[in-house]
């Protein structure tokens, strides 16, 4: 047994390379290109480039995963086909992936974590990788895994009072890749910012951090005005989408946790009365000539207020709905209960073991006088459920916090085999 958690702390990288080459053969996938955002903006990204820097791109959400898929895509641009496309893609998300991991077991011995903390990291990764599974498409979730995991390692560097100027510029460029491919995660940015002007560090770092995060923020801004063709309406038009939906979702139908996706056979009643209730408000505004963002805006306030109760339940049935992972192609298919529910009951069952070891830890973290570990990291898991709760709802809004609780639960592994006194500092 010594010799098999050797191996396996040893080579976390390997084995989650492994992995990956086994999830390629397995039938359950995501769409090979999600939505064909990525796909079709990031093809006409190279070709901006190839014309000289004229032309637009298509930038429906962050424009940083254009710049991440452009590696990979340029090198099969040559072929013009999808398939080397999606497998140029996916290829790149493996190694994307598994350096993610690389730093998350770094930041491991950086707490001096056991072995025992770190093999049982490893099996949670096995037994449920999605993070593998996300890689198997052209979607933002490698990205966004590789830029938390790599945040956390540069943090927890940081805390161990480093002053190298690198880790700084580091610690920018991680929280870039996390809202540049997550934009929903752009007030984190702005509420971690605030908070690391607090802490106890040299002005000199604190003014490479804001300076070098700003540059890289303004300049992919300035990057995505001149060269998106997506205008302000049609991201107005999901904004209030979003906004409607987050009202109507588990409101009438609570436990109907299937991500809804349009009118395919599947939509729940709750989103049948939220595509009817947009289309009551749309003409409203239409009729009176009203600001739609803003009428919607109003509606939805008013909507809380006067129904704080099942508001109330809403965002406590979405602390754990937007923490589930529900495998739609799965469910939509044609195999018997028992093989859906099964694996939704096993997939989960781990998941939850990571969101309570999580939430223990950070009780511990914080008894442990932690602040400057956990502050940060309990930060981005609140916005991002403030995120969900308030908006539209799905996995893929939660799962940059994946990096964190695997943190968290290897802390606690750690802490609960040492005795209960886990108390060491971050090790330069």
């Amino acid at each position: 047994m010594k010799r098999i958690i050797d191996f396996v702390t040893k080579n976390p990288v390997l084995i989650t390379a492994l992995v990956c080459v086994v999830f390629y053969f397995l039938p359950f996938k995501p769409k090979p290109f999600g939505d064909g955002e990525y796909h079709e903006g990031t093809l006409q990204l190279i070709q901006y480039i190839a014309d000289g820097f004229r032309g637009t791109v298509r930038i429906d959400k962050g424009l940083f995963t254009l710049f991440y898929y452009l590696i990979p895509y340029s090198l099969a641009y040559v072929f013009h086909d999808d398939g080397l496309f999606y497998l140029f893609g996916i290829v790149f998300n493996c190694m994307a992936t598994c350096w993610a991991v690389y730093y998350l077991f770094a930041s491991f011995d950086l707490m001096n974590f056991s072995d025992t903390s770190k093999f049982w990291s490893i099996v949670v990764l096995i037994l449920f990788p999605i993070h593998v599974y996300y890689a198997m498409g052209i979607l933002a979730e490698s990205a966004a895994f590789f830029g938390v995991s790599l945040f956390v390692y540069v943090w927890l560097k940081i805390t161990a009072n480093t002053n190298s100027v690198k880790y700084y510029l580091l610690l920018s460029f991680s929280l870039v890749i996390v809202s540049g491919t997550r934009p929903n995660l752009l007030p984190f940015l702005v509420l971690f910012s605030l908070y690391f002007l607090t802490i106890q560090s040299e002005w000199k770092n604190k003014i490479i951090f804001i300076s070098s995060l700003a540059f890289m923020m303004v300049t992919l801004a300035l990057v995505e005005k001149k060269i998106n063709n997506t205008d302000g309406a049609f991201k107005k038009d999901i904004f209030r989408k979003h906004l409607l939906w987050s009202r109507y979702e588990l409101r009438d139908d609570p436990f109907n946790w299937l991500p809804q996706h349009g009118q395919d056979g599947f939509e729940s009643s709750d989103y049948l009365n939220n595509l009817k209730k947009r289309n009551e408000l749309d003409s409203i505004c239409e009729e009176k000539h009203l600001d739609k963002t803003s009428y919607y805006i109003h509606w939805v306030m008013n909507d809380i207020v006067h129904h704080p109760v099942l508001t109330l339940r809403q965002y406590s049935l979405k602390f754990f709905q937007s923490q589930t992972f529900v495998i739609s192609p799965l469910m939509k298919s044609n195999k018997s209960n028992l093989v859906k529910w099964g694996i939704h009951i096993y997939i989960n069952s781990i998941n939850y073991i990571l969101v309570f070891f999580s939430m223990a830890t950070i009780v511990i973290l914080w008894r442990q006088k932690k602040y400057q570990i956990v502050i940060p990291l309990l930060l981005l898991w609140s916005w991002s459920l403030l995120y969900v709760f308030v908006f539209h709802s799905e996995q893929r809004y939660m799962f940059p916090m994946r990096p964190v609780m695997l943190f968290l639960f290897a802390y606690f592994v750690n802490y609960y085999f040492n005795g209960n006194s886990t108390n060491k500092e971050v090790v330069n």
